[in-house]
C-alpha cells in the first residue's frame, strides 16, 4: 500500500510540475481501423467504399492537427481535447517517408484504407509549388506532381508470408486462435446467447436481411451480420426505414461486440485469443525504443492499419475495460478509429522552441489516446493504461515497459510457438531452434538493465566467445610452437614474432605432401623464424647443377654466417628424375650468338 501512495505523489507532482512547460512530442505510434467496406454477406469483391475513403481521409486529418500542424495551443493533459502537438523534426507540408514507418496489410479495403488516410494527412500542395532540384527543368520550366500535387506515401503491403504481418494482424494465420474460435460454438456462453436471440434474429431475417439464408441469422455469425446490416442502412432506403426509428441496429451492434469479445480477449478462456493484442503492443513497444535509440531522429511517426481484432484485445490486455470508462473500450471500435501512443518529454523556456536536446528515458513519457470513429468533433482522448487512475494518463517510458511487458509477445518465435503456426517462417524459426540458435527478444521484464550489469553481462559473453574459438582451434589442431632457449642464432629483430602451425600427420598438406614440401618450423624456446624456401628445384632444364661446387649468394654468406639456420637440405632430386640441383645457382642462361 505504501509504494502504491508513493508512486501516485510522485505521479501527481509530476503532473502538477509540468502544467507550467512545454510538451516536446518525439514520436508517436498509431494503429487505425480500416474504413466501411463491402461487407461478406454482399457479393464480392471486398473493397473500400467511398464512405470508407472518406472515413480514413478524415481520421488523417485529425491526425495531422496534432501531430503536423505547427499552431500553439494549452491543452488539457487529462484527456480532454485533441490539440497540436506536432511531432519535433517532422516537415509539415511535405511528406518524408524516410521518417515515417506505415504498414498494413496485403487486403484491398486496408490498404486503400492507409492511402485515403495520408490523403488527409498530407494533402495535395494546391496553391504551394515546391521549387527543388527535381522539379525545375534544364529549360527553366517547373514540373509539379500530378492531382495539384499529390504526395505519395510509402504504404509497406504486408502479405500472409511476411512475418511483419503478425504485428498489425496476429489472429490472422494462427491455428491455436483458430481452433478456440470453433471450440467457442459449443460452448455454454455461445449457446446461451444464441438461444437468447433467436427470436431476435428472426424478427429481422426477412425484413433487413432477405437475400441471407435464414439459418445462418444467428449468434454465431452477429458480426457479419451487423456488418451487413450497417451497410444496407446506410445505402437501402427499405432497410434504413425499418430500422431507422428502431434500436435494432444498436441490438445487432451489441451482439457482435459480445461475440468478438469473446473471440479477441481471455474472457474465451485462453490467453491465444489475445494474440492480435499481444502482438500490437510489442510493436508499438518497437517503434517507440527506435525512436529513443536514435535520439529522436528516425521513427517520428509510424502508421498501421488493419481490423478491430487489435482494439478489443488491446483494450483487455490493458485495463482500459475494465476502468474508469470501461464504457468505451468493450464494444466494437467505428470505423476510422484511431488509438495512439505518443513519446514526449517536458522543457521549459527556450530549450523546448528550436532544437531541443533528447532527453534521458527518466524523462521520457507516454500517453494513450484513442479516437472512436472518425466524426469531425470526435477528439483524440487520453486515457490511462494499466488500471492508472484518471490523473495519470501520462506515464513514464519504465512504467510504460513495465505494463506493455505483462503480456507483450517476446518475439517473433514466441508468436509462432503459441500459435503453433506451419508457414514458412515459422519453419525457418524452428530450424534455427533445432540447430541451437538462441533468439534475441525484444521485449522482457528485465531488458533495461543497468550499465554496470550490462557490462559485466557483455564482458561474459565475450570471453565465452574466445573460449570457444580457442577450443575450435585446438580441436582443429593448430598449435604455437617456440623455439628452444639454446638456439643462440635468433635474431632481435624476429623475436616478437609467432607462427601458427598445423599439427597431424602429412603436415600442413595432409597426405597431399610431397617429399620436398617441408613444413615451416619453429624451434623451442625461442620466437624467431627458421627459413625454409619453397621454391621449386630440380627440373630437366638446370641438368646436374653442382652442389658442392655452387656460387655462394648472400643468402648462403647468412647461413654460413649464423644469421640464418636452415634445417632442410635444399639440393634435391628433380621430380623428373633427372640429378641434383642447386637453388641459388646461375639460371640457365639463352643462347644469343649465332
Amino acid at each position: 500500500m505504501v509504494p502504491l501512495l508513493l508512486t501516485t505523489i510522485i505521479s501527481l507532482s509530476a503532473l502538477a510540475a509540468a502544467a507550467n512547460t512545454t510538451q516536446i512530442t518525439w514520436a508517436a505510434v498509431l494503429y487505425t481501423y480500416h474504413g466501411e467496406k463491402v461487407p461478406l454477406f454482399h457479393p464480392p469483391p471486398e473493397s473500400l467504399t467511398p464512405t470508407g475513403a472518406n472515413q480514413l481521409y478524415r481520421a488523417g486529418e485529425s491526425i495531422r492537427n496534432r501531430y503536423l500542424t505547427h499552431t500553439s495551443s494549452n491543452s488539457n493533459l487529462n484527456g480532454q481535447d485533441a490539440n497540436t502537438f506536432p511531432i519535433i523534426g517532422i516537415p509539415p507540408d511535405n511528406i518524408d517517408n524516410t521518417l515515417m514507418q506505415i504498414l498494413s496489410t496485403n487486403d484491398e479495403w486496408v490498404s486503400a484504407s492507409a492511402t485515403a488516410f495520408l490523403q488527409g494527412l498530407y494533402p495535395p500542395r494546391m496553391n504551394v509549388p515546391v521549387v527543388n532540384e527535381e522539379s525545375v527543368l534544364g529549360t527553366g520550366d517547373l514540373v509539379q506532381f500530378p492531382l495539384d500535387g499529390y504526395q505519395y506515401g510509402n504504404v509497406e503491403t504486408l502479405g500472409s508470408l511476411d512475418f511483419n504481418r503478425i504485428w498489425i494482424a496476429g489472429h490472422e494465420g494462427c491455428p491455436n486462435y483458430e481452433i478456440n474460435g470453433v471450440k467457442a460454438l459449443s460452448n455454454e456462453f455461445f449457446t446461451s446467447q444464441r438461444a437468447a436471440s433467436e427470436d431476435f434474429y428472426k424478427s429481422i431475417a426477412r425484413t433487413i436481411l432477405p437475400r441471407i439464408d435464414e439459418n445462418i441469422v444467428n449468434f454465431e455469425f452477429a458480426y457479419e451480420i451487423y456488418e451487413y446490416a450497417l451497410y444496407q442502412y446506410n445505402r437501402n432506403r427499405t432497410v434504413f426505414s425499418a430500422l431507422n426509428n428502431t434500436n435494432d441496429l444498436e441490438i445487432l451492434r451489441s451482439l457482435a461486440s459480445k461475440q468478438q469479445w469473446y473471440f479477441n480477449t481471455a474472457a474465451g478462456g485462453a490467453s491465444i485469443n489475445s494474440i492480435a493484442g499481444r502482438s500490437l503492443a510489442a510493436k508499438v513497444f518497437q517503434q517507440l525504443s527506435r525512436a529513443i535509440v536514435s535520439d529522436g531522429h528516425t521513427s517520428k511517426l509510424s502508421l498501421m492499419f488493419g481490423s478491430f481484432q487489435p482494439f478489443l484485445s488491446f483494450f483487455s490486455l490493458s485495463s482500459l475495460s475494465s476502468g474508469h470508462s470501461s464504457a468505451s473500450f468493450v464494444s466494437l471500435p467505428e470505423y476510422g478509429s484511431v488509438m495512439s501512443f505518443e513519446l514526449f518529454s517536458y522543457s521549459t523556456g527556450e530549450e523546448g522552441s528550436n532544437n531541443p536536446p533528447f532527453p534521458d528515458t527518466e524523462n521520457l513519457y507516454v500517453r494513450f489516446l484513442f479516437r472512436n470513429g472518425s466524426d469531425a468533433g470526435t477528439p483524440m482522448t487520453a486515457y490511462p493504461l494499466f488500471g492508472r487512475g484518471n490523473n495519470e494518463a501520462d506515464m513514464s517510458w519504465r512504467d510504460f515497459v513495465n505494463g506493455i511487458a505483462e503480456f507483450a509477445i517476446d518475439d517473433v518465435e514466441n508468436w509462432c510457438s503459441s500459435c503453433r503456426a506451419v508457414n514458412l517462417f515459422c519453419e525457418a524459426i524452428n530450424d534455427n531452434i533445432s540447430q541451437n540458435t538462441t533468439p534475441i527478444p525484444i521485449l522482457s521484464h528485465s531488458r533495461i538493465l543497468p550499465a554496470a550489469i550490462a557490462g559485466i553481462v557483455g564482458a561474459t559473453v565475450t570471453l565465452a566467445v574466445l573460449i570457444l574459438l580457442v577450443l575450435t582451434l585446438t580441436f582443429l589442431g593448430f598449435r604455437i610452437d617456440r623455439r628452444s632457449k639454446s638456439d643462440s642464432t635468433s635474431t632481435s629483430r624476429n623475436s616478437d614474432l609467432g607462427v601458427l602451425k598445423r599439427s597431424g600427420s602429412g603436415g600442413f598438406k595432409g597426405a597431399e605432401k610431397l617429399a620436398s614440401d617441408t613444413d615451416l618450423t619453429i624451434q623451442k624456446g625461442g620466437a624467431g623464424a627458421s627459413v625454409v624456401r619453397h621454391e621449386r628445384v630440380g627440373s630437366w632444364e638446370l641438368k646436374d647443377s653442382p652442389r658442392s661446387e655452387r656460387a655462394v649468394s648472400s643468402l648462403d654468406k647468412e647461413i654460413e654466417e649464423g644469421r640464418v639456420v636452415s634445417t632442410v637440405d635444399y639440393g634435391r632430386r628433380s621430380e623428373d628424375g633427372i640429378g641434383a640441383v642447386n637453388p641459388f645457382g646461375e639460371p640457365v642462361k639463352p643462347v644469343d650468338h649465332v
